[in-house]
């Protein structure tokens, strides 16, 4: 009977100790799904009522005015009604480099990207992706006199030519993917995306990528400097997105069904609307997802 007895005991531990162990895993496993505080981004954001949000400054999407700090343009104004509409607020609280941003959101710095990002799959590994504000072309730029490239781009992946980067921004992607034999010129993560084509008119690189909203804004003011030599077929579309932790899918679902209202209702299109005229070609529309009946 007492070896009997001590079977049982023994049996009985091994319960207890397996009882245990799944409870501290799940404890521990939910704890590194929701932050070093127990929670969600989406339980913090609701119970605080504020949406924290980090932006790069990005002209028409995000416009920082140089004396008050306002910030204003497409996304800001999306975020800001999208947050409103949700019953929150934005605290745009942090301004951060391309380089930056991942590690903004990994660091509780910051709930969210607020500022567009091109939704790319090297991204996609480190973050989630909100719904797509609108697309951007990015398109090849030479200066306006050069006509190596004309009618084929490719001619650039050669180490006779450089291009203009920026460090952690999606120039630098599309460089190394699709032009890997190039040489670059890589600028820091803060540079503006503008000093690019600055560097292709001096000489300094042959070529750059942009939207034609940044390219079309610097020809404004510097006319017949630059060409776009990919217009018949841009050398990629990327959809501009707002950046979420990765694994924060509740609210990602929530800042979702926020922007998809202000898409389906127009707002999206009205803010486009004012800024179209002084960034023109640049925005590609999302497609209404029904047909009206005739």
């Amino acid at each position: 009977m007492n070896m009997e007895n001590t079977n049982w005991a023994k049996i009985a531990g091994v319960v207890v100790l397996t009882i245990v162990v799944s409870l501290l895993t799940i404890k521990f496993s939910g704890s590194s799904m929701t932050g070093s505080n127990g929670n969600s981004v989406y339980d913090r954001v609701v119970s605080s009522g504020t949406i924290r949000a980090c932006y790069v400054v990005y002209p028409p999407a995000s416009i920082k005015d140089p004396n008050t700090g306002k910030l204003s343009g497409v996304f800001v104004e999306t975020l800001n009604k999208a947050a409103e509409n949700m019953g929150l607020k934005v605290d745009w609280n942090t301004e951060v480099g391309w380089g930056d941003m991942i590690e903004a959101l990994n660091s509780s710095k910051c709930d969210i990207i607020g500022s567009p990002a091109w939704s790319n799959s090297t991204r996609g590994k480190s973050a989630e992706f909100s719904q797509s504000v609108y697309y951007s072309a990015i398109n090849a730029y030479v200066r306006a006199s050069d006509n190596r490239f004309n009618g084929d781009i490719t001619v650039a992946n050669n180490a006779s030519y450089k291009l203009a980067t920026i460090d952690g921004e999606t120039s630098q992607l599309i460089a190394s993917r699709q032009f890997p034999k190039a040489q670059t010129l890589q600028l820091p993560q803060l540079t503006d995306v503008s000093q690019m084509l600055l560097n292709v008119v001096d000489g300094k690189a042959d070529m750059a990528f942009l939207e034609p909203t940044v390219a079309n804004a610097y020809l404004k003011n510097n006319p017949g400097k630059v060409k776009n030599v990919s217009i018949d077929k841009p050398v990629v579309i990327y959809g501009n997105v707002m950046l979420i932790k990765k694994g924060e899918f509740t609210f990602k679902s929530a800042i979702d069904n926020a922007i998809v209202e202000l898409l389906n209702n127009g707002y999206v299109d009205g803010v486009i609307n004012n800024y179209e005229k002084d960034y023109p070609g640049g925005f590609y529309r999302v497609a209404v997802p029904y047909v009206v009946s005739q």
